[in-house]
């Protein structure tokens, strides 16, 4: 993107040299360092939410929002090419010895701080809470439909499309399985008793929403992806994003819920319905739902390899971490969840049994 006219005339600043890290772009401007993020500017109708939660955690004291940046006619954010785009003041940057442990440590604090916010009802358009079930189903509905379109006789078949026909089988089932697993670990009733663990999580939580400076400790980025959710949502989310990075490291992992149990601890029940957050195939149920609504020509300049290649390498990291986190979970905080059996193979077995082959028989 280029920013260089966006940030003289909404801003005020001329931009030196940007680099990408994560979600935000940094920004070296004749004022200092600045960080840029984007979210759909569907999103602009949040304002009143976001601002609600900011001006909630401001009277914290251990973590705080950055300092947002307005623009020179005062408004917080920019419109541009449908997305939002707005501007944080830069920090002195550090990164802590033990990132994973600080950085649940961090989670766990802002959760705390949005465990006491009033007024949540009024911002039900942005709720999740409680819809976890009904959400994924909705999303297993698409990906049969696509299915079923592809039934059609004068649709043309891609290699993308073949991939996604014999993966219907297994990612179908990883779903549903996810969505049981919700009820068999009574989500309804997590829901209720978690409500003033913190009451605000992100869509998608990931470790550079959180940026530690040198001398006042650790800020929260990226809240134009606030959303009103159980914290097991973000602990999810962080470790199926480490998962999908750097595969199932069990140090990192135990070293993030550590840090996160020392402010306020997990109850036994969360573990659970982190595990079935683990099992839902959000990535590749995404992926078919955007897929689906491509024209046929866009789809044949799809690369099909590629997003094959991404989404086997995510299930097969996934899948890893699915047979390890029950065990890890039962040894480290003695808490026993099911597991589920029909994810067990034989480790000599070749890395496509992701897919089901005989569906394209």
């Amino acid at each position: 993107m280029e920013y260089h006219t966006i940030l003289q005339e909404a801003y005020g600043l001329s931009l030196v040299n940007y680099s990408r890290s994560g979600n935000a772009a940094r920004l070296k401007t004749d004022q200092g360092l600045f960080y840029l993020y984007e979210a759909p500017a569907v999103y602009k109708y949040k304002n009143k939410f976001i601002e609600k939660v900011r001006k909630h955690l401001s009277g914290q004291k251990v973590l705080k929002p950055l300092a947002l940046i307005k623009t020179v006619k005062g408004q917080q954010h920019v419109v541009h090419d449908d997305q939002i785009l707005y501007v944080y003041r830069g920090l002195r940057e550090t990164v802590p010895e033990n990132q994973a442990f600080q950085c649940g440590q961090a989670l766990a604090h802002f959760h705390q701080g949005t465990g006491s916010l009033k007024g949540d009802k009024l911002f039900l358009p942005y709720s999740s809470l409680g819809t976890w079930p009904a959400m994924w189903r909705k999303k297993l509905r698409q990906y049969e439909g696509y299915r079923d379109d592809m039934d059609e006789v004068d649709v043309e078949i891609t290699a993308f499309d073949e991939y996604l026909l014999t993966s219907y089988t297994y990612v179908h089932q990883l779903g549903e399985t996810a969505v049981q697993y919700l009820y068999h670990a009574d989500y309804d009733k997590v829901v209720k008793e978690t409500s003033a663990c913190g009451k605000v999580a992100y869509q998608n939580f990931e470790q550079d929403f959180i940026l530690w400076d040198e001398e006042r400790g650790a800020h929260l980025t990226g809240e134009w992806n606030w959303v009103l959710d159980m914290r097991s949502r973000d602990i999810g989310q962080w470790i199926k994003a480490e998962v999908k990075r750097s595969g199932w490291e069990e140090e990192r992992i135990a070293s993030f819920l550590d840090g996160y149990n020392s402010v306020t601890p997990l109850l036994e029940s969360e573990y659970a319905v982190i595990y079935g957050l683990m099992l839902y195939p959000g990535r590749f149920l995404k992926v078919v739902e955007a897929y689906r609504e491509l024209s046929p020509e866009e789809k044949q300049e799809v690369d099909g390899r590629g997003w094959q290649e991404q989404l086997d390498e995510e299930l097969i990291k996934m899948e890893e971490a699915l047979l390890a986190y029950p065990v890890f979970i039962h040894r480290r905080y003695g808490v026993s969840i099911p597991q589920i059996d029909w994810l067990w193979r034989p480790e000599d077995e070749e890395t496509d049994r992701v897919r089901d082959e005989a569906s394209s028989e």
